[in-house]
């Protein structure tokens, strides 16, 4: 109940939701590149498949030889040939 009010809010005010609610936001440049912000943790990754913890789901990136550019507490760039990216629960 405490997470709808808080979405109705954030959507009434015209907040950003990543930063009110803690949502994964992701940037993508075309089909090799993808910046995510707001995860909180890796829980697997190898060149095909990357699978990130967020705050309330998980993140599972897939393709082809996937690698870790850079990341930090704040950010991660994913480079490689994206296929399909998914939220799961």
């Amino acid at each position: 109940m405490f997470d709808q009010a808080k979405q109705a809010a954030t959507e009434h005010l015209k907040l950003p939701g990543d930063v009110v609610l803690g949502e994964i936001l992701l940037s993508f440049s075309g089909r090799y590149s993808v910046t995510v912000e707001n995860y909180r943790g890796i829980l697997w990754f190898d060149d095909s498949c990357i699978r990130l913890k967020g705050k309330d789901c998980r993140l599972q990136i897939c393709g082809k030889r996937l690698k870790i550019e850079y990341y930090d507490r704040d950010a991660m760039k994913i480079s490689g040939q994206i296929q399909s990216m998914e939220f799961c629960d």
